[in-house]
């Protein structure tokens, strides 16, 4: 996302959409509970999205700790703790260390927790890792220690080898590195790694680990105190965060220390502790209540019965080959099922069967990962957990079947061939045909630029250029591009859709903000291809206009299906965790189709467009607002006669190296400057190659002879231009910037690209992104264009994420592995 406000606009449909379908944001009916079901509108379901993993939530001891809380303390006890605190603060601490083994403090929530400990435990020079998915409240803590002036870095999930290597190149540029991380990671159901952790805390003095156990407290461990120290232990250089919620059925969260001085800073210093309102006496009954038990043998008992549901259901999911995320031994099941639309119709189908499951979607999990949580507890009788995995596996195949071949389509097996596919629907649909080239040479070249010609840069011969350019044997990685063309036809022959994609190493900051972006190429002086991949993405790096022949009065939403089918699959043989479909115009109707096959949509810089084209200045100024027009007569026109211009086509003179290599230098100006849309330089050769194709020339302004100025008989500027059979699009541009400002050289730049156009006869000029004031100030109109991506993974996004708010807070930094 680019923006704030377009996450938010993205967050808000995602919702929006799963809410109005019913599947979030529920009301039970208002009648007692049991702990196995709730009831919507009458109708009683069994309930597997509760987190009250021992079911002690209904336990009577607990409903009477709850009563004698309140009828000997009343409802509330409104003090912040800095003041007083209610009487059982005290007695449950007490409790809880026993139970922990460890110095406790406990907080209103375990939220508040974090805000309350972290702050005060890290220092403004010490180094603090996040893993990728630890819990979203400790990553809001993280940015209070980001403000602070703390160094935050990212690491990808539970990778330690990673980790390590982090620590060694930190360990000399801060006295403490902290780890954070969750003990049970809440959607896949995952254990921290702790084998691995207890090792580097062995080795790396510097090292210290806060984990949000939240999911692991009461369900494992001695006495329930969760799998981080039950495997960790107390140590010096380990905090731990548990809920008192989950398990615990109480409310509130604590914080376990390894010493009394830690505790004392954290309750006497951190902001939640002495702003916040306390946890009221009611659930600090509950909660004493639950500390005894979890102080009984009784705790290992329960802990046994849900080892033994967790066991039965992981079998069942093993044995019905459902797609569990992770193994580990934990309460939560998670189905990973791909895109947002397969997990919406397991749910709505499971709720039909009498299940209520979480869904789990964008942004909680990937977009590509997409799925339904199951928690389990004590509450559930076996045959509740095989009735629903059994309804899983009726649903499971046939969402993820139209998640891949989308509306349930069935492929011919021949299916993974390069040239053709016959596809059917069902008998009411209609036949389409799915052809897949890797080279224009492949294709009917007139057909193609029939349907494609007229709307960019990439007719046949311009796609022949880029296919001689970016061939495979470059030295670079990043100017080895694979072309892949899909075309849809009708059971008629006729097509319905066409298109191309290129596989290409693209910059993760491709689309973010300049200010991101040049944050980003300091760490790559160091690393040039930090935070890069393999994207494949419709159009190429070097094409301007719609590359989507999308015919609408057609079976266009089936030919959409088959396309991002074949894309997915090409995209994952090439090994790109990414699929881009670019430069669009905005379309609610495609847009919502592309929702819901899993696609973010962002909005991109305005595009310009030039039409129509005048035969005359005069009439050109005639059709500019009268700004624009006293703009080009005063600060353009007059410098027509400084320039003398130099047009090489493909059988004019050929530059000699020594112009080439000046000619890249000049483009090389311009690329490092133009960090809005950050792409990789391109390559040397390009420019001697578009000599070769009569579909591009190039444009060389020159200073005319007027003195001694060792550069006058070099460009200054120049331009390299795609002609088209009816529009004309200006692709590249190169300034000596010395040149800029005292004449005006991209301003004429510009305008003589305009004369070319004119020249051609063209009737629209492509002006692309970027300078939008000077292309206004032509006559140029902005077009809205929107892309929409498909990541498998989010962790470079969420880098880039971590960045931006990082240079809100200038005082800090971001530095990831």
């Amino acid at each position: 996302m680019r923006t704030p406000e377009e996450r938010l606009a993205l967050l808000d449909r995602t919702m929006s959409e799963v809410a109005n379908q019913g599947l979030i944001h529920l009301a039970p009916d208002d009648e007692p509970l049991d702990g196995r079901t709730v009831a919507f509108d009458g109708r009683t379901v069994v309930n597997f999205g509760s987190c009250s993993y021992l079911g002690l939530e209904l336990d009577p001891r607990m409903r009477a700790g709850v009563v004698d809380a309140v009828i000997r303390y009343g409802t509330q006890f409104s003090s912040s703790r800095a003041y007083l605190s209610a009487p059982p603060y005290t007695r449950l601490e007490t409790k809880l260390e026993s139970m922990f083994g460890g110095h406790v403090i406990v907080a209103p929530t375990t939220t508040l927790g974090h805000l309350a400990a972290l702050p005060v435990l890290v220092e403004s020079g010490d180094v603090v890792i996040l893993d990728q998915m630890v819990h979203h409240s400790v990553q809001m803590a993280a940015n209070q220690l980001r403000a602070q002036g703390t160094t935050v870095e990212l690491i990808r999930h539970n990778r330690m080898d990673r980790l390590e290597s982090m620590i060694s190149r930190l360990a000399r540029r801060h006295k403490r590195i902290w780890y954070l991380a969750d003990g049970v990671y809440s959607m896949f159901a995952d254990l921290a790694p702790f084998a691995e952790l207890a090792s580097l805390l062995d080795r790396h003095e510097q090292l210290h680990i806060y984990i949000d156990d939240s999911h692991g407290v009461g369900w494992t461990g001695r006495h329930g105190r969760g799998p981080a120290l039950e495997h960790l232990g107390t140590r010096e250089r380990l905090i731990v965060a548990a809920s008192l919620n989950k398990s615990f059925a109480a409310a509130g969260g604590a914080l376990i220390f390894p010493n009394a001085e830690l505790k004392r800073r954290v309750r006497l210093l951190g902001g939640p502790m002495i702003f916040s309102g306390p946890i009221q006496p009611p659930m600090l009954g509950a909660a004493l209540a639950s500390a005894e038990i979890h102080l009984t043998p009784e705790i290992e008992e329960r802990q046994a019965a849900l080892r033994e549901r967790v066991d039965f259901c992981t079998e069942l999911l093993q044995e019905f080959c459902l797609p569990l995320a992770a193994k580990d031994l934990t309460p939560i099941r998670y189905v990973t099922l791909g895109v947002p639309a397969a997990a919406q119709e397991v749910t709505a189908r499971l709720l039909d069967d009498g299940f209520y499951v979480n869904i789990a979607q964008f942004p909680a999990v990937p977009m590509k990962q997409a799925g339904v949580r199951i928690t389990l507890t004590l509450h559930h009788r076996l045959e509740d957990i095989r009735a629903l995995v059994e309804a899983l596996s009726r649903h499971v195949p046939g969402a993820i079947g139209r998640s891949e071949h989308q509306r349930g389509r069935r492929s011919d097996p021949a299916s993974t061939a390069k040239t053709s596919v016959a596809v059917r629907a069902d008998d009411a649909a209609p036949v389409l045909r799915l052809e897949r080239h890797r080279s224009i040479r492949q294709l009917d070249l007139r057909e193609w630029d029939e349907l494609l010609g007229g709307r960019g840069t990439f007719t046949a011969e311009g796609l022949g250029f880029l296919e001689q350019t970016f061939v495979e044997d470059n030295s670079r990685p990043e100017d080895r591009w694979s072309f892949h063309y899909y075309l849809v036809r009708n059971q008629h022959g006729r097509p319905v859709l066409a298109t191309f994609f290129t596989a290409a190493l693209w910059k993760e900051d491709l689309l973010s903000s300049g200010a991101v972006s040049r944050a980003v190429e300091q760490r790559r002086r160091q690393d040039p291809y930090y935070l890069t991949s393999v994207t494949f993405a419709m159009g190429s790096l070097l094409t301007e206009g719609d590359h989507l022949y999308l015919d609408r009065e057609g079976a266009w939403s089936a030919a959409l299906d088959l396309l991002l089918e074949a894309v997915t699959a090409d995209a994952q043989a090439v090994g790109a965790g990414t699929v881009v479909l670019r430069d669009l115009a905005p379309d609610a109707e495609l847009a919502s189709e592309l929702n819901d096959r899993g696609f973010a949509q962002i909005s991109m810089p305005d595009s310009f467009v030039l039409a129509p084209v005048s035969d005359s200045d005069s009439e050109w100024l005639a059709g500019l607002s009268p700004k624009a027009r006293a703009h080009q007569r005063r600060e353009v026109l007059p410098w027509d006669d400084a320039f003398s211009i130099e047009i090489l086509r493909c059988g004019d003179r050929i530059p000699t190296e020594a112009e080439f290599d000046h000619l890249h230098r000049l483009y090389r100006n311009v690329q490092q400057r133009g960090l809005e849309i950050n792409a990789f330089e391109l390559p040397r050769t390009l420019l001697p190659n578009m000599l070769r194709y009569p579909c591009w020339e190039l444009m060389l302004l020159r200073l005319r002879p007027g003195g001694d100025d060792p550069t006058e008989h070099a460009p200054v500027a120049f331009g390299a231009h795609f002609i088209g059979e009816r529009h004309y699009a200006p692709m590249l541009v190169g300034l000596d910037y010395s040149y800029v400002r005292s004449h005006h050289s991209y301003r004429q730049a510009l305008r003589q690209s305009l004369l070319r156009a004119r020249h051609h006869g063209a009737e629209r000029v492509l002006l692309g992104m970027g300078a939008p004031l000077e292309k206004k100030r032509v006559g140029a109109r902005p077009h809205a264009r929107v892309t929409f991506v498909q990541a498998s993974d989010h962790y470079s996004q969420e880098v880039l994420a971590m960045l931006e708010a990082n240079l809100a807070t200038p005082r800090s930094m971001v530095v990831t592995d």
